[in-house]
C-alpha cells in the first residue's frame, strides 16, 4: 500500500511544493519592518466593546480607534440579539452586556431599535446584571451601572497583602493577580467615574433590583475610615501595583488590567492628562489591530508579536531551512531584543512585544526552538534561555505556563472567583510535553537525565482514558495529544507501549472521513472530546503532524501502512482547501473557530496567525516522510 501512494505522492508532488512554497512567500511577504509577524490575537468581540466602554467613562474622544470598534460591535450582533465567544455558543450574557453598554453609551441604538429589544430581552432571561461574571460587573460599578456590593467584598481579596495571611498575592497566577490589585483598591473606595452622571443600563435591571443612587467618586487619601489593618494592606496593594507595571505602564501588556490600573489612579486622584495614565492609554492604543488589506477591526487584549515570530520562524526553518535568508536574520535579532534581563526572569520571552517583566514557559520554547540554529553565535542569550526554561519545572515533574510550583487548586473555588482557569497555574499536558519534546530533539538533556524522566512519567500519568491528552492552551484534546504524541516519539517509547498505542487509536478513531480534524470549544467547558463537524485548517495540522511522529516509530507495516493511509488524506484535504487564487498577500487558509484556549465559555482565542503557519508546518513534514518512503530505506 505505502509503493500506491509513492504514485500517488509523485502525482501531488508539483501541488504540494507550490503550496508549500505559497505559504513560505506569504509569510516572508508579511513581515514587519521590525522583523516581527503582527496578526492578529482575536480574542472575541468584548475586548472591544471593553475598550469602548473604559474610554468613553474616561472622557477619551478619539473617533479614530473607537469608531470601528463599535462597527464591528454592530456587525457581530447574532440573530436573537446577543454576542458569544465562539462561532455556534448559545450566546453569553457578560459579553451580551458589555456590547449592549457600549452600544448605548455611544447612542448607537438609535437606528437599531428591534436589535436592541432582542438584546435586552436576552440579557433579562439570562439573569440581568447580577448575573454577569465579575470582570463585567467591575467596569459597571466604575459606570454607576450597578452597586459595589454586587461584587465580592474586598476585605477577603485585601488578605492576599496580609504579612500573616497563608495565601499571598503572588500565589495567584500572573493575568488575574495583575486584574486583582486594582480591583481591591477600586472596591475599597467604591470608585464611580466622576463623568458619569445617570445609569443608561436601568432598563436591564430585573424586577427583583431596586435602583439606586451613586455617590461622586471619592480619591482613596480621603477614605480614612478604614481600620489600621485594612490600611496597611491597602498601601502593599498599592506599591504591589506600581512596582508590576511594564516599562511602557501597562499591567502586564494586557488592555484589561491596565483598564483597571488607569481607573485605580484616578481613584488616587490622577487627572487624564497624567502621563502615569496617558503612557499606558497609548499602549493600549497601539494595540488596537486593523488589517490593511481586509479592514478587519479588533482591540487585541495584547499583541502577540513574540509568540507569532518564534511560530513564523520555526515554520519558515522546517519548510525553507535557510538560515543565512535576510527574513530569518531580521527575525532572530527581533526576537533576541526580547528576551528578558529583569532578575529572576533573565532569560525567558514573554508573549507581547511589550512584556518586560512576565516570561512564560511556552514562549521559551518556542524562542529557542527558533535560535537553535544559531546557539553558538549567541551562546549567551541560548545559556540563559535553557537555564530558565529548566529553573521552572514543577515539583511533580510537570512544566506551567507562568508559575513555578502554583498548585493551590481549591483557589479555584473560592466563592469570589467566577471563571474557570484563573487563579493557579498548574502542570499541563501540551506545556510539559512542548518541553520535553524541545530538551530531547534539540539534545539540551539526554534521555536518561532526572528531570526528562520525571517530565515524562508526569505526562504518561497524565493521559486520559480514552488515550488523549488535555490542552490547555490550545483547543483543546487534539492540541493537547499532538504535544504529547510529539514528546513521546522523541523519547524513542515503542509503538507497542500502552500509551503511545491508545493516543494513535484514539487520534484515527476521531478523524473525519474526509481525513480532516476538527475540534469544538465545547470540549473545553465540557471536559471531554466534542467533535466539530467540519474540519479546522489548523487543527488537521496538529493531526497529521501528531500521526506523522507516530508513523515514525512505528515498526509494523501494516500499521504503518494504517498511519500512512491517513497522513494522506489530511495532508489532501489541506491541499484541497488551500487557496491559491487568494490576493498577493492574501491568506491560503482561512478559519473563523477559535483554536487558541483560555478561560473556558468566558475567552476563547483566534490565532490569525495558526492558519498560516501549522499547516506549512504539517505538510512540510509530509513532504520530508513522503520522500523518506520514495527513496526507501538507506
Amino acid at each position: 500500500m505505502e509503493d500506491d501512494f509513492k504514485l500517488d505522492m509523485a502525482d501531488a508532488e508539483t501541488r504540494l511544493d507550490a503550496t508549500i512554497k505559497l505559504a513560505v512567500q506569504r509569510l516572508k511577504d508579511s513581515q514587519s519592518s521590525e522583523g516581527c509577524w503582527t496578526d492578529c490575537f482575536d480574542t472575541g468581540v468584548m475586548a472591544d466593546a471593553h475598550t469602548a466602554i473604559c474610554l468613553f467613562l474616561l472622557d477619551v474622544s478619539d473617533p479614530e480607534w473607537i469608531e470601528p470598534l463599535l462597527n464591528r460591535i454592530l456587525a457581530a450582533q447574532r440573530v436573537d440579539g446577543s454576542w458569544g465567544v465562539y462561532p455556534g455558543d448559545e450566546g453569553d450574557l457578560s459579553t451580551t452586556v458589555e456590547c449592549y453598554y457600549a452600544l448605548d453609551l455611544y447612542h448607537c441604538w438609535f437606528d437599531h431599535r428591534e436589535r436592541q429589544e432582542l438584546a435586552k430581552q436576552f440579557i433579562l432571561q439570562h439573569g440581568g446584571l447580577r448575573k454577569c461574571r465579575n470582570l463585567t460587573k467591575v467596569i459597571l460599578a466604575i459606570g454607576g451601572e450597578i452597586p459595589w456590593t454586587w461584587l465580592p467584598s474586598p476585605g477577603l481579596y485585601s488578605l492576599l497583602f496580609s504579612r500573616w495571611f497563608p495565601v499571598a498575592i503572588s500565589d495567584i497566577v500572573t493575568f488575574t493577580r495583575l486584574h486583582i490589585a486594582p480591583i481591591l483598591l477600586l472596591s475599597s473606595v467604591q470608585f464611580v467615574e466622576k463623568g458619569v452622571h445617570e445609569p443608561v443600563l436601568s432598563e436591564l435591571l430585573t424586577s427583583t433590583e431596586e435602583n439606586y443612587h451613586t455617590q461622586d467618586a471619592v480619591p482613596v487619601i480621603r477614605r480614612l475610615n478604614f481600620s489600621p489593618f485594612m490600611l496597611q494592606r491597602l498601601i502593599r496593594c498599592l506599591d504591589w501595583m506600581l512596582d508590576e507595571r511594564e516599562e511602557d505602564g501597562t499591567a502586564g501588556s494586557y488592555h484589561s488590567s491596565t483598564f483597571l490600573l488607569i481607573f485605580a489612579l484616578r481613584s488616587l486622584g490622577y487627572n487624564i492628562t497624567h502621563p502615569e495614565i496617558q503612557v499606558p492609554l497609548q499602549a493600549i492604543r497601539r494595540n488596537a489591530y486593523q488589517d490593511p488589506l481586509t479592514a478587519y477591526v479588533h482591540q487585541q487584549t495584547c499583541n502577540a508579536h513574540v509568540w507569532n515570530t518564534a511560530l513564523v520562524t520555526n515554520a519558515l526553518l522546517t519548510a525553507d531551512p535557510d538560515i543565512d535568508s535576510p527574513t530569518i536574520q531580521r527575525a532572530v535579532q527581533y526576537l533576541l531584543s526580547k528576551q528578558h534581563h529583569a532578575p529572576l526572569q533573565a532569560g525567558g520571552w514573554g508573549f507581547s512585544s511589550n512584556n518586560t517583566r512576565h516570561p512564560d514557559t511556552d514562549d521559551t520554547v518556542a524562542c529557542l526552538e527558533a535560535l537553535y540554529p544559531f546557539r553558538m553565535k549567541y551562546e549567551e542569550a541560548w545559556r540563559k534561555g535553557v537555564n530558565w526554561l529548566l529553573s521552572m519545572q514543577n515539583r511533580n515533574g510537570g512544566w506551567s505556563a507562568f508559575e513555578k510550583n502554583s498548585n493551590k487548586r481549591w483557589l479555584e473555588w473560592i466563592p469570589a472567583n467566577d471563571m474557570r482557569r484563573t487563579m493557579y497555574d498548574p502542570s499541563t499536558p501540551d506545556i510539559t510535553g512542548r518541553v520535553l519534546e524541545f530538551l530531547l530533539r534539540k539534545q539540551v538533556l539526554p534521555l536518561h537525565d532526572s528531570k526528562v524522566r520525571r517530565a515524562l512519567r508526569w505526562l504518561l500519568r497524565h493521559q486520559e482514558p480514552e488515550g488523549c491528552w488535555f490542552g490547555r492552551w490550545g483547543t483543546t484534546y487534539i492540541y493537547g495529544t499532538w504535544c504529547a504524541i510529539k514528546a513521546l516519539a522523541a523519547a524513542k517509547l515503542s509503538s507497542d507501549h500502552r500509551s503511545v498505542s491508545k493516543a494513535k487509536e484514539w487520534l484515527l478513531n476521531i478523524q473525519h472521513q474526509d481525513g480532516s480534524f476538527g475540534e469544538s470549544c465545547q470540549s473545553d467547558l465540557q471536559g471531554r472530546f466534542v467533535p466539530l463537524t467540519d474540519g479546522v485548517p489548523t487543527q488537521t495540522a496538529w493531526g497529521l503532524d501528531a500521526l506523522l511522529h507516530l508513523h515514525e516509530i512505528e515498526p509494523d507495516q501494516s500499521e504503518r501502512e494504517r498511519l500512512w493511509e491517513a497522513c494522506g488524506k489530511a495532508a489532501d484535504w489541506l491541499l484541497h482547501h488551500a487557496n491559491h487564487d487568494a490576493e498577493p498577500h492574501g491568506v491560503i487558509w482561512t478559519e473563523d473557530m477559535p483554536t487558541g484556549s483560555a478561560f473556558p465559555g468566558a475567552l476563547h482565542i483566534r490565532y490569525h496567525v495558526y492558519p498560516k503557519i501549522w499547516p506549512l508546518i504539517a505538510l512540510a513534514h509530509y513532504r520530508t516522510s513522503a520522500r523518506q518512503l520514495k527513496e526507501g530505506p538507506s
